[in-house]
């Protein structure tokens, strides 16, 4: 009797050392191969966390951020990832901005581009561009990208003869799920 005691206690003892040490961790959240991510493609104005004023046009990026899911309903497809951008325009001329799909790019190696995404885990950046002399609120902008991107390019074309380019390193590691807020959900369903 006590030796099958001592076995269930040590099988116990395991599991609770098991489930202890992945706390943090999740099997769905793959780390991208080591190593320096490749530069994205093209030309670069800025990075994330800088802003750009040119031409009648004033475009911040404020952060960006990787996932697989915003909640149990909106999901990548199966070998793909979102890629999240919080953006503020202002429009600092006298004529109207693009803000549509068009406008704001998410450009890839290879000349691929992210499949545009009108989701978010926040407030959305609207489609229209501001009238001018007024700005939009910060708003997130999504696209999804296949499973090994590592840099890509964030192209703004607010009118036909104007670009501005954001370097948007993924991170390494990306999230099971991202909720509104901007806060990440670290394994769903572990209790720690």
């Amino acid at each position: 009797m006590n030796g099958r005691r001592a076995v269930v206690g040590a099988v116990l003892a395991a599991c609770l050392a098991i489930t202890i040490s992945a706390c943090g961790q999740s099997e769905s959240e793959p780390v991208a191969s080591a190593g320096p991510a490749p530069d994205p493609p093209g030309p670069i104005d800025a990075q994330v966390g800088e802003t750009v004023e040119r031409e009648g046009v004033t475009i911040t990026l404020h952060e960006t951020g990787a996932t697989y899911s915003f909640g149990s309903a909106v999901n990548a497809e199966d070998g793909f990832f979102f890629i999240s951008a919080k953006i503020t325009i202002d429009n600092t001329g006298s004529g109207e901005l693009a803000q549509n799909a068009e406008a704001l790019v998410l450009e890839l190696a290879g000349g691929d581009e992210g499949k545009f995404q009108y989701i978010g885990p926040g407030t959305k950046l609207p489609t229209a561009g501001p009238p001018p002399g007024t700005s939009s609120d910060p708003g997130w902008r999504t696209w999804e990208v296949p499973n090994g991107t590592r840099a890509a390019t964030l192209s703004y074309r607010p009118t036909s003869d104007l670009e501005i380019r954001f370097a948007v390193i993924p991170p390494t590691e990306i999230r099971d799920r991202w909720l509104a807020g901007g806060k990440f959900k670290i394994n769903p369903g572990l209790c720690c």
